[in-house]
């Protein structure tokens, strides 16, 4: 099973067999910076720091303060008994108590809250990426960067600007990405935004809280008073009693009211600016994250004329290598030539075989047609021809008998029609 860090060396309960057992120690941490044998630390030997919650407040802590404030407070007005502060305070029954328990508690809560926004504030003038380490964070020089920042104070680097910066640089060093690094960035600071507004659920719930104890306290003194209308009686003393149980719950009605409506409002004033305060820290961490340490980062290998270098050790055999190359890619470029040239040629080929084909099986067709059409046109032709022929010579009979006979020869006039 796993476990978190603050648990380690104490003696737990295993959710599985509610047995008890003992977490092992963690290790020491690494020591950032030069090691002994005068390396650099490596990325896989830092662990970062335990963080503890930049926004919420220990409950216990703070309720054991606000539970001692309010007995002091209470105490405080023991003297002045008498007054109407002091009688508000300790003579209207438990709901008053329970009212400025509340506000005493969210008091302390925001004094807490306040001396942690006052650290993140100190926090931000460390000068968490220096100039001095160079103008640009890249993949040679993000190292020193995060060696920097375990350099720094314990006390100021656990803090929400330097944890978020660590861990951006940290994962740059890994994926050498600034669009993984700024997505990173934007959630994180939403994650921070909703754990500072999560923070405050217990104060809000105190200024629901203190309200409805007031109208409570209201509804408790006007039962009192009405009840002590219903013991009518025609005897002066209990008379006396009646009003002064009367007058008494209509104090405790109306004081328990004011008290609450008051506390209440006091509490807001503090809060919002408690709030402001805490969206202004977060406002300024963004605004550095976006416009200092963002333009530093710089995801590229390294430079055209770093990468020759890095590659080439000496000019010399650089350029041999270089040569080399060139011809390979000249004896490359023929073979490409060569086998373009071929493919050129076979297809020249199919094309012109192609070409034939076409020409032959079309002139074969025309001419298939042609001899069709011819025929189609000289069968008729011809039998005509033979028609006239024949009336020709049933003509020449009929103009011989018509002769013998002495009358009148028929003239048949041919008309031209070709003949093959």
């Amino acid at each position: 099973m796993s476990a978190e860090n603050e648990h380690a060396g104490q003696v737990v309960s295993c959710p599985g067999c509610n047995g008890r057992f003992q977490i092992p120690a963690l290790p020491d941490a690494p020591v950032a910076g030069p090691t002994a044998a005068g390396k650099k630390a490596s990325s896989s030997q830092r662990g970062g720091w335990q963080e503890e919650d930049h926004a919420n407040i220990s409950f216990g802590i703070s309720l054991g303060i606000a539970a001692a404030a309010t007995t002091l407070l209470l105490m405080a007005m023991l003297p002045f008994a008498g007054s109407t502060v002091s009688d508000i305070l300790l003579k209207r029954g438990w709901v008053n108590y329970a009212e400025v328990f509340l506000f005493v508690w969210g008091f302390v809560i925001l004094a807490m809250k306040w001396k942690k926004a006052k650290r993140q504030r100190q926090a931000m003038l460390l000068d968490v990426v220096p100039a001095s380490l160079g103008a640009e964070i890249n993949a040679h020089t993000v190292n020193g960067f995060i060696e920097h920042i375990y350099k720094l104070p314990l006390r100021l680097r656990d803090s929400l600007m330097v944890n978020r910066i660590r861990k951006a640089l940290e994962l740059f060093e890994k994926r050498n990405n600034n669009g993984e690094i700024s997505s990173f960035l934007n959630a994180q600071s939403d994650i921070d935004a909703n754990r500072s507004s999560g923070s405050y659920t217990l104060i809000k719930v105190f200024l629901w809280a203190i309200p409805i104890l007031g109208f409570i306290g209201t509804v408790q003194g006007l039962s009192i008073a009405v009840s002590s209308l219903s013991t009518g009686s025609g005897d002066p003393s209990q008379l006396k009693d009646s009003i002064n149980q009367l007058t008494g719950g209509l104090g405790v009605a109306f004081d328990t009211t004011l008290l609450g409506l008051v506390l209440s409002m006091i509490l807001s004033f503090p809060l919002a600016s408690m709030q402001k305060e805490e969206e202004e820290v977060l406002t300024l961490i963004d605004a550095f994250c976006n416009e200092k340490l963002m333009p530093k980062l710089n995801d590229s290998k390294s430079d055209a004329s770093d990468m020759l270098l890095s590659q080439a050790e000496n000019i010399p055999a650089f350029a041999a290598s270089l040569a080399r190359a060139h011809e390979l890619f000249l004896v490359k470029l023929q073979e490409a030539t060569t086998l373009l040239s071929q493919a050129g040629e076979t297809l020249s080929t199919r094309l012109n075989a192609h070409q034939t084909r076409v020409e032959g099986t079309f002139s074969s067709a025309v001419d298939k047609l042609t001899s069709e059409t011819r025929d189609a046109i000289l069968v008729p032709t011809r039998q005509l021809n033979e028609y006239f022929a024949s009336l020709s010579k049933g003509v020449e009979s009929l103009n011989g008998t018509l002769q013998k006979l002495g009358g009148e020869t028929i003239v048949v006039q041919k008309r031209g029609f070709f003949s093959k």
